[in-house]
Formats: C-alpha cells, sequence, structure tokens
C-alpha cells in the first residue's frame, strides 16, 4: 500500500495557514472588542503612534479651554457685581445728592432747612463708602480695590547719593564691609531712578580724597578700594556734610544734577572729632534747606570675623539723620545697605507710587492668554466728593460742581466695564467655538467609529468560527492519513 507524502505535507500547509487565519481574526475580535468597550479607536501608542501625541495634546488643550471658560464666566460674574454697585452709587444716591443740592441752592430756605439737607447729604456720602467698602466678589474688594506700590518715574528721576567715609585707621575693615555691597545698593535703586554715586573722604590726614558722582557702581566700588583705604588722623564729619551740601563751598567738586534727590550717607565708627565751624545744628539746618535725607552707619567691629559684634556707641552725635544703622555683626552689614538702606532711601525719598493692583483674568488654554481688569476706587473721597456743604448759594453750586464730575466719572467707569463685559462674552463665544471644533477634531482621531467596529467584529467572529471548523476537518484529514499506517 502507498501513501504519498506530498499529501500528508499538503494537509500540514493546509492546517498552518487555517490556524494563521484563525489567529489573525482572534486578533482582530479581541482589538474590536477593546474598542468597542473603551469606546477609543487608540487605546495606546502602539495603536497610532502620531495620532495618540496628537490626541493627547488635543485633550490637554480642551480642558484648558473648559478652564477657561470658566475663568471668563467668573469675570463676568465680578464685573456685573462691580458695575451694580457703580449703579446705586449713581442711582439715588449721587442722583440724590443732585436733587438735595439744587433744592438747598433755592433762597426760599432757611439755615436750618440747609442743615437738615446737609444732614442727607453726609449720610448719603457715608453710603457711597458703604457700598465701595462692601462690593465683594468671593472676598475681593472690587469698589474699593488694595493698593501696591510700584517704581515712580524711574527714567527721569535724578538720585544723587554721597558717602563720607570716614577712613581713619580704625576702619579698615569696616569700609571693605560696606564696599562689598555697594553693587546690590546701586542695582536695587536703579529700577526707581537714575542713580549716581560720589564719595568723600572725612578724614583730616586726607583733604581732597572724593569720587565725583557717576552711575558705575564698579568705579566708584574701585575707588573706595585704591582711595579710601584706612589711614591714621581725625574725622571732620560736619564739616564736610555742610561744604559738600549743594549750597556749600565745595559741592561743584560732586557735581550735582539740578533736579536730584539727595541723599548722603555717612560711615564711621566714631563722633565728630574735629569740625571747625559745623554744629549738630548747622547740620541740621543744612540738611533740611537744601532737602537732603541722610542715614547713618555706625560700625565698629573688634575682629575682621563674621562673628565679631559691633561696638558702636555714638548715636547721639548724629541725631539730624534719617535713620542709624548699626548692624548687629559683620555679617550683617551687607543686609543692612541692601535692602535696608535701599529700602529707607525709596520710602524717604517718595521714589514709588501707589497704584490700584488690577485682576489678571486667563481667558485662555495657553500662556498669555490674560486680559487685565482695571478695579477703581469708587469710594466718595476718591470720584471727588471731598467737600459737601450747602451752607449757601456759593457753596451748593461747588457741591454741585463736584456732584456732576462725580456723576460723569462714574458714567465713564460703567462704560468701561461695559467695554470689558462685551470683550470677555466675546472671548467667550469663541472659547467655546473653539472647544467645540477641537472636540470634535479630537474624536475623529481618537474615538471608535462603533457601527465599523461593530461589523468588523461580527465579520472576524465568522471568519473565526469558520477557521475553526476548516482546522477541525483538516485535523480529521490527517488524522485519516495516520489511520492507513496502522
Amino acid at each position: 500500500m502507498k501513501v504519498h507524502l506530498g499529501t500528508v505535507t499538503l494537509n500540514v500547509n493546509n492546517s498552518l495557514k487555517i490556524y494563521n487565519n484563525l489567529t489573525q481574526s482572534d486578533a482582530k475580535i479581541r482589538t474590536s472588542m477593546e474598542r468597542l468597550s473603551s469606546g477609543l479607536k487608540v487605546n495606546r501608542a502602539a495603536d497610532d503612534a502620531a495620532g495618540k501625541a496628537i490626541s493627547e495634546a488635543m485633550k490637554a488643550q480642551i480642558r484648558g479651554l473648559e478652564t477657561s471658560n470658566r475663568n471668563i464666566r467668573d469675570g463676568l460674574s465680578l464685573l456685573d457685581t462691580a458695575e451694580s454697585g457703580m449703579g446705586l452709587i449713581i442711582d439715588p444716591n449721587l442722583a440724590r445728592m443732585r436733587e438735595l443740592t439744587l433744592q438747598a441752592a433755592n433762597g426760599t430756605l432757611t439755615a436750618d432747612d440747609r442743615k437738615m439737607i446737609q444732614t442727607e447729604l453726609d449720610a448719603i456720602k457715608s453710603s457711597i463708602d458703604d457700598i465701595a467698602n462692601n462690593t465683594e466678589f468671593n472676598t475681593k474688594k472690587v469698589l474699593s480695590p488694595p493698593t501696591q506700590f510700584t517704581p515712580g518715574e524711574s527714567q527721569s528721576t535724578a538720585i544723587d547719593i554721597v558717602f563720607f567715609i570716614d577712613d581713619s585707621g580704625t576702619m579698615a575693615e569696616e569700609i571693605s564691609l560696606v564696599n562689598a555691597g555697594i553693587n546690590s545698593f546701586a542695582e536695587n535703586l536703579s529700577q526707581y531712578g537714575n542713580v549716581n554715586i560720589g564719595t568723600v573722604s572725612v578724614n583730616t590726614s586726607k583733604p581732597g580724597t572724593l569720587s565725583a558722582l557717576n552711575n558705575d557702581p564698579k568705579q566708584v566700588s574701585d575707588y573706595i578700594s585704591t582711595h579710601h583705604q584706612s589711614e591714621g588722623g581725625l574725622i571732620n564729619v560736619y564739616d564736610q556734610l555742610v561744604d559738600f551740601a549743594p549750597t556749600g563751598e565745595k559741592a561743584s567738586d560732586l557735581g550735582y544734577r539740578s533736579n536730584s534727590k539727595k541723599i548722603f550717607v555717612i560711615l564711621t565708627d566714631t563722633y565728630d572729632e574735629a569740625s571747625n565751624h559745623a554744629t549738630r545744628e548747622t547740620v541740621a539746618q543744612t540738611l533740611t534747606s537744601n532737602n537732603i535725607q541722610s542715614y547713618l552707619f555706625g560700625i565698629n567691629f573688634y575682629g575682621g570675623d563674621a562673628s565679631a559684634q559691633n561696638q558702636f556707641q555714638s548715636d547721639d552725635a548724629y541725631t539730624f539723620v534719617n535713620q542709624i544703622y548699626k548692624p548687629q555683626t559683620a555679617a550683617d552689614v551687607a543686609d543692612n545697605i541692601s535692602p535696608g538702606l535701599t529700602d529707607a532711601i525709596i520710602r524717604d525719598a517718595e521714589l514709588i507710587e501707589e497704584a490700584i493692583e488690577p485682576i489678571d483674568l486667563q481667558i485662555g488654554p495657553n500662556s498669555g492668554h490674560l486680559l487685565r481688569i482695571d478695579l477703581y476706587d469708587c469710594r466718595s473721597e476718591a470720584i471727588g466728593l471731598t467737600d459737601i456743604r450747602v451752607e449757601d448759594y456759593s457753596s451748593a453750586m461747588k457741591t454741585l460742581d463736584q456732584i456732576d464730575q462725580a456723576r460723569e466719572l462714574m458714567s465713564h467707569r460703567r462704560t468701561i466695564y461695559g467695554a470689558y463685559t462685551n470683550r470677555l462674552e466675546h472671548a467667550l463665544r469663541f472659547s467655546e467655538n473653539y472647544q467645540l471644533n477641537l472636540t470634535t477634531s479630537e474624536s475623529r482621531i481618537g474615538d471608535a467609529d462603533i457601527p465599523k467596529e461593530a461589523q468588523s467584529l461580527a465579520q472576524n467572529q465568522v471568519l473565526l468560527q469558520s477557521a475553526q471548523a476548516m482546522l477541525s476537518q483538516s485535523m480529521k484529514q490527517s488524522e485519516a492519513v495516520l489511520m492507513l499506517l496502522k
């Protein structure tokens, strides 16, 4: 009996092909079932690497847009709250004040009648303040907002600072400590004005040792290092302060600018030892008449380490200065110069401006998508109601002018808030439309096509069943051949 091996091989090959088809159908079924159960076409990066990255980026944008939409609605609510408070200030309060003022201007009223009107006007003014102080959104006062301090006219304010340096024999360590902080001192002040710094030695053994005012901190620092080295001698502080003041005989050596703010900083470890013609009273008068802000660094350290304690005890000799700085240890000198002395100069020389802090709304999904809302102080004094009196016709007319100007100002501010509201409503519509379109685009990439996946599942289930049946049939054929060999 002959058994053809070709027949056996053919059956094996058929079985392998059938098995391959079966595994492929099974894999497709599992993929379809995963997509149908999750609703997503891309469940892992392997499904579509580029599509997955694009989908995740779009999802981040979509969630950002959802948040920005909430932010915009919060902004609209804040504006509604503020505008409502403004509306109440305008009508009935300012409207009633105007009505009463016109009534008080009438010559038929007596003095007692005007006093009664004045009482009501004062009450309405208090009511305006109450509305402004109590109108809040999420605890933020929107009609009496907090203030922040900002640099003033930083590019035009000239600041001339003169250091009067005691470079006598006991000051070597102290001079180096102060010199180390000059750069940061000048840098921090420069944002508030155009800063020039000069130096003058108060050591009687070093006459003429001075650095004219200039705006290069490094040059000043180098001059201190090379020319203000400690050397034995008595100190002459009072005379130097008077002589180098803008009205003094040596002022031209420093080169003051005409409209600059003048600052004197005294660096010493002791009292004035050798002044001939100036007293504390003379110095005080000179500083006052020249509108000079003055400060003293009293530093006297025994020992060169950072923990050396300050032994300065001559406060009474410098009662004319704005402030005396006595760093506790050598390590504290730098902080006493900047921000310590810097902050004092900024405050005393009025180099800052008080501004109302605005509100920034994040109205987009990415960095920089901001809309700044300027808040306004609507309290009575802030809107010009400073002198409300109606005891006679003249005062009533002045009060009427104040009220009319206040109404015009408040109406203008309401117009600005109306423009903000329109801007936010436009932004909200754009954001919602952007979110809708982006969601649709992301859905095309990441969401499963349910009908297509259901059709694929059904098709592959039929193919799987067919492959299982054909594999079974192929195995029976092979078994029949094997039976002939028994």
